[in-house]
């Protein structure tokens, strides 16, 4: 059973959130079989580790790239981790990838093939720079030994052998990002809400788009009640109704992107701007009519 949720937004997108009641044992190191691209929305403390670095912070906002086949990991922090993952977008391989890639054909893509030539290189010529593993020191040991038993196939006992290796630069990098997990655990709360606020707008705008898309109108389009609405707004009011129509798709915009009064949905937040909209003020988008409609007669 895998240690987090996913929920697909397309073919090759999709948005991944561990529990924060996830098991540390079940974070372990692993590899995928395509090319990702991990965007980080929403980490408290989590840390993310390539194969031949230290563990880095998570941090929202934060692009990562993770070529197929490349061993790394996720380390985890305080509450809930929620990532964006695109899979199989085919990038340029750096020059580091593309040694990788030529120690086995094909020599522009690496493949299973290229790690066991490396790894049949390594026991002829000794470890990697990268591992700082010296002959004979306590490191090489244990690279040793997590080798022996990934090729036996207990791949949880390499894990945990690996663990070990890299529980002196965890540590060290634990102390270093002291301060900002500390800043970010002060600021949970809001961020643990403006979160829900985002994934639920996110997700009303991808069913939106969907129903758009099967009846052909634009993704910008409103729904009937909400033009009806409008519309006895500006013809009140005196207002072009396009202009009263931009009004509250920026009052949308505003919503997600400052926030609003808690309480308030991204509708009561639009109709709210779209109320207090006045030509004379300078944030507006609101336009006077030319001519005012006539006023019905009861």
């Amino acid at each position: 059973m895998n240690p987090y949720t996913d929920k697909m937004i397309n073919e090759s997108t999709l948005i991944r959130s561990f529990s924060e009641n996830i098991a540390e044992d079940d974070l372990v190191w692993h590899r995928d079989r395509k090319d990702r691209i991990v965007e980080v929305i929403y980490s408290n403390g989590w840390m993310f580790q390539h194969d031949d670095s230290i563990p880095t912070l998570m941090t929202p906002g934060d692009i990562l790239e993770v070529s197929a086949n490349e061993w790394h990991r996720i380390i985890k922090g305080k509450g809930r981790l929620i990532v964006k993952i695109t899979e199989g977008k085919k990038k340029k391989l750096s020059k580091k990838q593309k040694k990788i890639a030529q120690a086995a054909p094909p020599p522009d893509e690496i493949t299973g093939a290229d790690f066991k030539a490396l790894n049949k290189k390594n026991v002829d010529e000794g470890n990697p720079r990268q591992y700082d593993a010296p002959p004979g020191s306590k490191r090489e040991k244990l690279l040793k030994k997590a080798s022996a038993l990934y090729k036996k196939g207990n791949i949880k006992g390499a894990a945990a052998v690996r663990q070990r290796m890299e529980e002196p630069h965890l540590a060290e990098s634990k102390i270093t990002i002291h301060k900002s997990v500390l800043l970010e655990m002060i600021n949970d709360a809001v961020e643990e809400e403006k979160l829900d606020i985002a994934l639920q707008e996110l997700e009303d705008r991808l069913d939106e788009k969907r129903k758009k898309k099967k009846s052909g109108k634009s993704p910008k389009g409103l729904s009937k009640a909400v033009k009806k609405s409008l519309d006895k707004k500006a013809d009140k009011r005196c207002l072009t109704r396009g202009s009263v129509y931009s009004e509250f798709r920026k009052g949308l915009a505003a919503f997600l992107s400052s926030g609003s009064r808690k309480g308030m949905s991204a509708h009561q937040w639009a109709h709210a701007r779209v109320n207090s909209a006045q030509p004379s003020k300078k944030w507006a988008t609101v336009k006077k009519r030319k001519k005012c409609p006539k006023k019905k007669k009861k």
